[in-house]
């Protein structure tokens, strides 16, 4: 085999493995979620300053209560956010990796020979998960069915390679 047919065949191999990064959609930044908290915190302290002027004070610690609420669900919000999918599809083997942050919470190895993906929708939940004999792993549970579907696909599509 001559070196340019060394590399056509690396080269073959490369573009026939996946690597995807999996991550939750996220709309909003933490800018934005601040200035927000900037204008509902002003608005509370306006309104709580009329009713404490109409007699009605009982109201407006209930309004800081639910600032509090608000502001505790926000900073899970944003701890919840950071976590991602890797799968990473060769020729012999599928990696997946599931992070939060940056620390590893699982991983997990499948031949690429023996395993199947399996995707199902059920209303407004659904399901992707690998499975190899008896172990089995759900991938990209954050992600909308729509979402799933497509990464289904591209799985499924990866894997007839093979």
């Amino acid at each position: 085999m001559s070196l340019y047919q060394k590399g056509y065949f690396i080269l073959l191999l490369i573009m026939n493995s996946l690597n995807e990064k999996i991550r939750p959609y996220q709309s909003c930044s933490k800018s934005v979620f601040l200035i927000l908290g900037i204008i509902f915190i002003s608005w509370i302290s306006l309104f709580s300053i009329f009713l404490i002027i109409q007699g009605a004070w009982p109201v407006s610690v209930f309004l800081g209560f639910e600032y509090l609420v608000i502001f505790y669900l926000i900073r899970l919000y944003f701890k919840e956010k950071n976590i991602k999918d890797e799968i990473n599809i060769n020729q012999k083997e599928i990696s997946v990796k599931k992070y939060k942050g940056d620390k590893l919470l699982h991983s997990s190895k499948f031949s690429t020979y023996w395993s199947k993906v399996f995707f199902s929708k059920f209303k407004n939940t659904s399901r992707l998960s690998i499975r190899e004999s008896d172990k089995e792993i759900e991938v990209a549970t954050f992600l909308h069915a729509d979402l799933k579907e497509s990464l289904y696909l591209k799985i499924k599509r990866q894997l007839s390679y093979y």
